[in-house]
């Protein structure tokens, strides 16, 4: 505590907690105050607009943190309670094909909001006190500046008004959901009994394949994890690479951050809005990143059901009653509100689905019904588990707290600590079933287990957050001195001479081919035998991939001797021989100066689209079949038949000039993000190619309602468009950090830049220097923020 009052006092003596409107000299901290109750916080703004948090306890830092995001992405946490609050319907009306009234009907059905009242009666201390300053400084900031003047594209919409305890709890149930069961949404939503009448509003086919085709593209939620032990660094001490790959537009934008409450929290990062604390970061001993999870988090049952009771199914020959759920929510139509009611069904595992839209097989019928069981359904332990591991004070201590709170909900960590130690786990929470259920849902289309048999129920085991689940002790985990990584493959490749095998299928696959994007972190990683911090970031922010490393110089070399002898391309003759000489001028880099590199991957997405997993075996465009002894360095070599590279470079050839681009055009004419209109180009490029900097389209950016770029229209099977390639996803918060006798050192980017509004300069300060692939100081300890240049200084209470 005196160490705290020291800090306030030389803050004081400088000038920077002076009221509001004290004439400040030129050059100076800008200072402010702003009163109101009785959280306080001091926020201070250095370069692009990064808030480091400082209070007296956690609740105060977290009312500064709540405060400090709301003048940033205010908009991003006010959409989503509405979502969570079951009330699009009311604001916004049914929504395209039914699709809010499919969010609306599924979150009251779940429960969201019921079991975030009850959670909020057992919080403890710590977890309240956090709670409750981070909705008090959200509101206070709401209350300051009023709905018409809150920050970005949802300024004087009627639908803002102050958030909830309850609302913060049920929109990190919904964070925890989001890669488990988030797609099933439309499913649940539109599941009645077979007979019964139609819905007067109703949804939609469509909403149900496009949420699955979410679920299908989880994996684009991707990341590069590098902790890297004493023996891989020059200071003999630990280092970090934490590359989400996240979207760029939507709710899910990281938001960076530092929390400091002298004595007890000093945390650098980045997080989630809605969730306080911060998700990927450091601290003086310990730092970690997160890498979305290949495993499964829930299983779909199926139900054989009692011969004309269609609610009624059999759990070893004995019927049982499904429960039902009276669900009611306001739907606007054109101005007036209509109150709609439906019931909801449910058996023993969870809600009824309807996956007709997929395969009428896997609708509700008078014989069976879909049903399934989410393992983060009852995961209360988002708001804790992050605020531990800022406490730990090593790997161990980080291993231990992730292990006590078991609240992560779908992600691998990656970390490493101050001694040089780098560890790797995959906790996120994973189904436990039996060997026998296992092998069955493995035979199953859906992947659905028979849940008329009471022995395909999850396991239950002592250790577990929740009965059913894999307890920690018993989930892949792996400490070494040289380093661990992850790239979104599972769990068994965490270094390239170490692997962890004899895991449950749900906590991901063993023994199968790396994605090239793995395959080239292993290249950097292993490329350096040593790194320094510099090396990082020249390392994660290569333009150079394993496609191109691999195959372009055989490529190139077929096409000179195919010569001006034409490829046929589902009929049209196309002579090769100046997309060849593109290509042979091409520097085999994916930087924005790089003239050929559009081509190739156009080149690499043709051969893919003909022969889908071309990237892991032998044949289109390898020649050393996937050995599993070797999984880091195969599949590799130049195929024995350039025929469908040829072939590919024809039909790339082909698109991008029904789209008008030079075949040698530079990859900055043609790929890049939009910001207040602005078009900013961005290095980097997609999976396919095998690159660490992942930059490209998701057409699934989130749930948001906030204006979304438009790509353009797409040429036929292909991600270019008539716009080129529109960058919403990618890099996003990009943190290396290397530990040092003096405490930790970091750089870091933030893509997208901190803030939503575009009228604010730190809206697109930072993309322009990630535009340079240029990182910048996390300015960490007090001497670093004190000196930044353009420091602003604000006290908040509420």
């Amino acid at each position: 505590m005196h160490r705290v009052r020291r800090i306030f006092t030389l803050l004081s003596a400088a000038g920077l907690l002076a009221p509001a409107f004290v004439g400040v000299p030129a050059g100076a901290a800008a200072a402010e105050t702003v009163t109101s109750g009785a959280y306080t916080a001091v926020i201070r703004r250095t370069s692009y607009g990064v808030p480091h948090v400082l209070a007296t306890s956690v609740g105060g830092a977290a009312f500064g943190q709540g405060w400090a995001y709301a003048e940033d992405r205010f908009c991003d946490l006010a959409d989503q309670v509405v979502k969570v609050r079951s009330e699009r319907s009311r604001w916004f009306g049914p929504g395209p094909d039914g699709a809010n009234l499919a969010t609306d009907f599924a979150y009251q059905s779940l429960g969201l909001v019921d079991r975030a009242r009850e959670q909020l009666t057992r919080l403890q201390p710590e977890e309240r006190d956090v709670l409750n300053g981070y909705v008090r400084g959200f509101n206070a900031f709401l209350a300051a500046a009023g709905p018409a003047r809150v920050p970005g594209w949802c300024a004087g919409q009627p639908w803002i008004a102050p958030i909830s305890a309850v609302d913060v709890l049920a929109y990190q149930r919904d964070i925890a959901l989001l890669a488990s069961g988030g797609a099933l949404l439309a499913p649940i939503a539109s599941a009645t009994p077979p007979g019964s009448a139609s819905a007067a509003l109703a949804i939609a086919p469509e909403v149900t394949t496009d949420g699955l085709a979410a679920l299908r593209q989880q994996k684009a939620l991707s990341s590069n994890g590098w902790a890297l032990g004493a023996d891989k660094t020059q200071t003999g001490r630990g280092m970090l690479v934490g590359n989400p790959h996240f979207p760029w537009e939507g709710e899910l934008k990281f938001w960076e951050s530092q929390l400091t409450v002298p004595g007890s929290l000093n945390v650098y990062g980045a997080s989630l809005g809605g969730i306080p604390g911060v998700q990927i970061g450091f601290t003086d001993k310990v730092a970690w990143t997160h890498t979305v999870a290949e495993g499964s988090r829930f299983t779909f049952y199926s139900v054989d059901l009692v011969p004309g009771s269609p609610t009624t199914y059999l759990v070893d020959g004995r019927p049982e009653a499904m429960t039902s759920k009276q669900v009611t929510i306001r739907v606007n139509q054109g101005g007036a509100l209509q109150t709609v009611t439906r019931t909801m069904w449910f058996t023993r595992y969870g809600p009824v689905l309807d996956l007709s839209a997929i395969d009428p097989a896997f609708g509700w019928t008078a014989t069976t019904a879909y049903t399934y069981r989410d393992a983060n359904i009852d995961n209360d332990r988002l708001l804790r588990v992050w605020m531990n591991m800022a406490r730990a004070t090593d790997v161990a201590g980080l291993r231990a707290s992730i292990g006590r709170d078991q609240g992560i909900p779908w992600v691998n960590t990656v970390a490493t600590d101050s001694a040089g130690n780098a560890w790797y786990t995959d906790s996120s929470p994973t189904p436990n079933l039996s060997v026998a259920s296992l092998t069955e849902m493995a035979n199953h289309p859906l992947g659905a287990l028979n849940g008329s048999d009471s022995a395909n129920a999850w396991v239950v085991q002592p250790g577990a957050r929740s009965p059913g689940l894999i307890p920690f002790a018993q989930q892949p985990q792996l400490q070494r001195r040289d380093y661990v990584f992850n790239s979104n493959d599972s769990h068994w490749v965490p270094n390239q001479n170490a692997f962890l095998t004899g895991f449950s299928p749900l906590q991901g696959s063993e023994g199968t081919p790396l994605s090239a994007r793995s395959r080239q972190n292993l290249r950097l990683i292993n490329g350096t035998a040593r790194f320094d911090l510099a090396g990082l970031g020249t390392a994660i922010l290569s333009g150079d991939s394993l496609t191109a490393a691999e195959l372009a110089g055989y490529t190139v070399a077929s096409c000179r001797a195919q010569g001006t002898r034409p490829v046929n391309v589902d009929g049209t003759p196309v002579d090769i021989s100046a997309g060849c000489a593109a290509l042979a001028a091409w520097d085999r880099l994916f930087d924005l100066p790089s003239r050929g590199a559009v081509l190739w991957r156009e080149t690499i997405g043709a051969v893919l689209a003909e022969h889908p997993d071309a990237l892991t075996t032998a044949g289109p465009l390898f020649g050393v079949a996937f050995n599993p002894a070797d999984p880091g360095r195969t599949p590799r070599g130049a195929p024995a038949d350039p025929a469908p590279l040829l072939t590919g470079l024809a039909r790339a050839m082909l698109r991008m000039r029904a789209v008008g681009l030079p075949l040698n055009v530079q990859l900055q004419s043609v790929q890049y993000t939009v910001k207040a209109g602005q078009r900013i180009p961005v290095p980097g490029s997609t999976e396919n190619v095998g690159i660490a900097n992942m930059a490209q389209y998701e057409p699934f950016p989130g749930s948001s309602r906030e204006p979304f770029m438009n790509p353009g229209t797409f040429a036929e099977g292909s991600d270019l468009t008539d716009r080129g390639y529109v960058v919403n996803y990618g890099t996003s918060f990009l943190l290396t950090l290397a530990y040092t006798s003096s405490g930790p050192s970091a750089r870091c980017v933030l893509t997208y830049s901190e803030s939503t509004d575009p009228s604010s300069p730190n809206h697109t300060d930072q993309t322009l220097l990630f535009r340079n692939k240029q990182l910048r100081d996390c300015r960490y300890s007090e001497a670093s923020i004190a000196a930044d240049p353009k420091l602003s200084v604000r006290t908040v209470r509420g």
